[in-house]
């Protein structure tokens, strides 16, 4: 006799109905994976390929499709950004977006979205903390499979913001075709995550660099070093410059009051890909030190895009209020 359907893969295979509410996906009930561990492509992951044939409508890929791979504009010859969106997030909305408009405006790069929506839907966050391991798994076969068609390693980048970066450490560990260049962290997620081993989460060692971009540590975003440089902006915890309570107090946009500081992790790292010479950070033992001037001596990076593969362990700078953030 044929086993019943268990109810939560049941959602898996539907979708749950869901509305959108200020950018963000809130779902009538969560898609558990623990409880179903099945992904199904298409339905709880996707895959989403822009490049400068193609900056603002995708090509889908998808794991074992030579068809689609070889008819898209994937050219291996120039770098590979994978991103991994947040709790909440869309693909098109969000971190996802203000990232990839950098990318495309530099013209250089195959930048492929991984659409996990259903998967990390609100106001679910346990059940889309818990998804972030199978997500991790899934989009290291994908990238497993690219590789086994001409991606190079060497010249793959994986990019998370909160939950999103610790799915891409998820990923980056469990690729069996190799290591990738790079790994970067924005704000990656704290609450769930603090005491994960670290196949669960990021850390050094998924990827030949993984730098981290600190913004609200200890509250949303994680509270200490979590790769090989870990970059600390206005000492990279609440309130970052321009999200003071008076600040978010009126914004019409709820979750702004909220992540504002959660946020600017990836506004910075979206500003650095345009120019990637901009926000100078000064290797230093903590932010009091830095801001007292004893480590005006101190080795000298460049946060996000433009970071030195030399660069290890913490580095703090300033920012300004608003856009654009680097102080020159």
């Amino acid at each position: 006799m044929q086993s019943a359907v268990p109810l939560a893969c049941f959602f898996s295979m539907i979708r749950p109905p869901g509305v959108l509410f200020e950018q963000g996906l809130l779902q009538i009930a969560p898609v558990n994976k623990i409880k179903c561990p099945y992904v199904k492509e298409n339905v709880d992951i996707g895959f989403q390929l822009f490049t400068r044939h193609n900056p603002t409508v995708y090509q889908p890929l998808a794991i074992d499709d030579d068809e689609k791979l070889f008819a898209s504009n994937v050219d291996f010859h120039v770098p590979t950004v994978i991103y991994f969106g947040a709790f909440l997030e869309q693909p098109d909305e969000g971190s996802g977006l203000m990232v990839r408009e950098a990318y495309m405006l530099r013209g250089d790069t195959n930048m492929i979205m991984v659409d996990a929506r259903t998967l990390e839907a609100g106001p679910w966050y346990i059940t889309a903390a818990e998804n972030t391991w199978y997500i991790g798994q899934f989009v290291a076969r994908f990238i497993d499979y690219l590789v086994s068609r001409g991606l190079n390693l060497n010249n793959t980048h994986l990019i998370g913001h909160s939950l999103g970066a610790q799915a891409a450490g998820v990923a980056g560990s469990a690729l069996k075709s190799g290591r990738v260049s790079r790994i970067t962290g924005l704000d990656p997620a704290f609450p769930l995550f603090d005491k994960l081993p670290l196949d669960q989460r990021l850390d050094p060692s998924d990827a030949d660099l993984v730098d981290v971009i600190h913004t609200d540590a200890g509250i949303f975003g994680f509270n200490r070093n979590m790769g090989h440089a870990d970059f600390y902006p206005n000492g990279g915890i609440s309130p970052q410059p321009g999200c003071e309570l008076e600040v978010v107090l009126h914004q019409p946009i709820i979750t702004k009051k909220f992540f504002c500081s959660h946020w600017r992790s990836y506004q910075f790292y979206s500003e650095s890909v345009l120019r990637p010479k901009a926000f100078v950070a000064t290797s230093c033992g903590n932010w009091k030190n830095y801001k007292h001037g004893y480590c005006a001596n101190g080795r000298n990076t460049h946060m996000g895009m433009g970071v030195s593969r030399h660069a290890r362990g913490s580095y703090y700078l300033m920012t300004h209020r608003q856009s654009p953030y680097s102080i020159e």
